[in-house]
C-alpha cells in the first residue's frame, strides 16, 4: 500500500511539475485597448490556435485611455504590466506613432513586402513624419456620400447613382444642387444636417496638414470651406444642427427630409443602417426582411452611395507595439508579437474571413481586391449596390499624410473659433482667424504661430 501511495504521490508531483513548466513556458502578451473589440477578435480568431500565449487584457474607456497610456509609458513603459501591443484610435494615433513609445514594426521583423499590401491611407496614418511604419490597422475607413433615392427622384428627377454623382461631383456643383433641392422642396428638404457633416470630407481637400515643419498652416482650401459653410447657414440649405444629435438621426429615419450624409465604412453598418427606422437584425431571412420593410421599413432600402465631391477617410483603429518592451524581447517573444500584429492587420486568411463575418472593410489591398473580384457584397439596404466595390474606389482617393498628432485639438479649435462664429455671422473672418491662432498658441507651445 505504501508503495502504491508513493507511486501516486510521485506521479502527482511529476504531473504538477509538468503543468507548472507548461505554464512557465507560455508567452505573456499584454494587450491594451479602449474597447473590447480587439479582445473579442483575439479570443475568437487567434487565441484558440495559440495555446502557447497567455493574453492579459486591460480595457480603459476612450476618454481616459490616452492619459493612462501616457502615465505608464513615461514612468514604467518596460514593466510587466505595460502593454506589449496597444490599440490606437484615429483621434490620437498620430500622437503615439510620432513618439518614441511605439516601435518601428521592422524591429519586430516586418518586411517591406509584408507592409506593401496595407491600404495606403491607413498605412500613411500609422507612420511617423519620417515614414517609419509604427502602426497597422485591420480595417480601412474610406468615406462616401450616402443619399436618399426617393428624395433625389422627387426633387431632382434623378433615378440612378451615376446621375446623382454628377450633381455632387465637386463642391461648387454640390452647393448648386443644395440650392436646387431647397427650391424644389420649398425649404422642406436640406442637403445635409449641418456644416459639421461636410468637415470630415472637406478637410481632405487640403494640400497640407495643420502643422508643417513645426509651424501652424491654414491651407487655402479652408477659406473656401468657410465660404461654403456660410452659404449653407445663410441660405438655409442645411438644418444648422450638429452631427450625432436628434436632428441628425431624424434625417436617417426620414422624420425630416435630409438628402445626404457623409459617412465612412463603419458609418454605413453601425450608424446609418441601425438608425434608418427599421427594427431588424442580421439573422432575419430574406422573407422576414421583406415583410419587415413593407410593414414599417423607415428608410431601409432607400439609400444609395456615390463617391461625392472628394475622397476621404474617417476613423479607424491601429495596433502598435511598445518600443520599450520590444527592445528587451527574446526571439520567441518578438516572433509572437510580430505574428499577432501580422495576423490581424495583414493575414489574407483572417481578413477575408473577418470581412465575411462582420461586413467590415478590411485594410489589405489583396483581400479587398479578392472580394471585389468575387462580386463584392450586393446590399439590399443600398438597393442592391455593392458597397465593398464602392469603398474600394474611395479607399484609393484619401491622403493619410495630411493627418498630424495635433489634429484632434486643432480641429476643435477651428470649429469653435472660426467655423461656427463666421458661418453664423457672429464675427468677421480676421477676428475669427486671430482668435484661432491665439487658441492654438495657448494649447501648443511647441507650434510656431505666425
Amino acid at each position: 500500500m505504501k508503495k502504491v501511495l508513493s507511486l501516486v504521490l510521485a506521479l502527482a508531483l511529476v504531473l504538477g511539475c509538468m503543468s507548472f513548466a507548461a505554464a512557465e513556458d507560455k508567452i505573456d502578451i499584454v494587450v491594451w485597448s479602449f474597447t473590447n473589440e480587439l479582445q473579442g477578435m483575439v479570443e475568437k480568431y487567434y487565441a484558440p490556435n495559440h495555446p502557447e500565449i497567455n493574453f492579459i487584457y486591460d480595457m480603459t474607456p476612450t476618454a481616459d485611455y490616452p492619459a493612462k497610456v501616457d502615465s505608464l509609458m513615461a514612468s514604467a513603459g518596460a514593466s510587466a504590466e505595460a502593454p506589449d501591443v496597444f490599440a490606437l484610435e484615429a483621434a490620437f494615433v498620430k500622437k503615439y506613432v510620432s513618439s518614441d513609445w511605439t516601435a518601428d514594426l521592422k524591429d519586430l521583423g516586418f518586411t517591406d513586402e509584408e507592409l506593401a499590401v496595407a491600404i495606403p491611407v491607413m498605412a500613411q496614418i500609422g507612420q511617423n513624419a519620417a515614414g517609419v511604419q509604427k502602426g497597422l490597422s485591420w480595417q480601412s475607413t474610406p468615406g462616401a456620400l450616402f443619399y436618399r433615392a426617393s428624395l433625389a427622384e422627387k426633387y431632382l428627377g434623378i433615378t440612378d447613382p451615376e446621375a446623382f454623382q454628377e450633381k455632387v461631383c465637386d463642391w461648387d456643383t454640390f452647393m448648386e444642387t443644395a440650392a436646387e433641392v431647397y427650391e424644389a422642396s420649398e425649404g422642406q428638404c436640406k442637403i445635409v444636417t449641418g456644416t459639421g457633416d461636410i468637415w470630415n470630407a472637406y478637410q481632405y481637400q487640403r494640400s497640407e496638414g495643420w502643422v508643417v515643419d513645426g509651424k501652424l498652416v491654414i491651407d487655402s482650401e479652408l477659406y473656401d470651406y468657410l465660404d461654403l459653410c456660410k452659404t449653407l447657414i445663410g441660405d438655409d440649405l442645411s438644418w444648422d444642427a450638429a452631427a450625432w444629435g436628434e436632428t441628425w438621426f431624424a434625417g436617417m429615419k426620414g422624420v425630416n427630409e435630409t438628402l445626404c450624409f457623409f459617412l465612412p465604412t463603419w458609418g454605413l453598418h453601425y450608424t446609418l443602417k441601425p438608425n434608418c427606422g427599421l427594427t431588424t437584425n442580421d439573422t432575419m431571412s430574406e422573407e422576414e426582411l421583406v415583410a419587415a420593410v413593407e410593414a414599417d421599413g423607415g428608410t431601409y432600402g432607400d439609400w444609395r452611395m456615390v463617391e461625392g465631391p472628394c475622397g476621404y477617410s474617417w476613423g479607424g483603429t491601429w495596433i502598435g507595439a511598445n518600443a520599450q518592451k520590444v527592445a528587451s524581447y527574446d526571439d520567441a517573444k518578438k516572433a509572437a508579437v510580430h505574428d499577432l500584429i501580422y495576423f490581424f492587420t495583414l493575414d489574407d486568411g483572417f481578413l477575408y474571413q473577418y470581412a465575411q463575418d462582420s461586413g467590415d472593410f478590411v485594410g489589405s489591398t489583396v483581400v479587398v481586391d479578392k472580394i471585389v473580384a468575387e462580386g463584392g457584397t450586393p446590399n439590399p439596404f443600398l438597393g442592391g449596390q455593392d458597397h465593398y466595390g464602392m469603398f474600394a474606389k474611395a479607399a484609393a482617393l484619401a491622403n493619410g499624410s495630411l493627418m498630424t498628432e495635433y489634429d484632434d485639438t486643432i480641429n476643435t479649435l477651428w470649429g469653435d473659433n472660426v467655423t461656427a462664429p463666421y458661418s453664423k455671422g457672429e464675427a468677421d473672418l480676421d477676428t475669427c482667424i486671430a482668435n484661432f491662432k491665439a487658441a492654438v498658441a495657448a494649447a501648443f507651445t511647441n507650434i510656431v504661430v505666425e
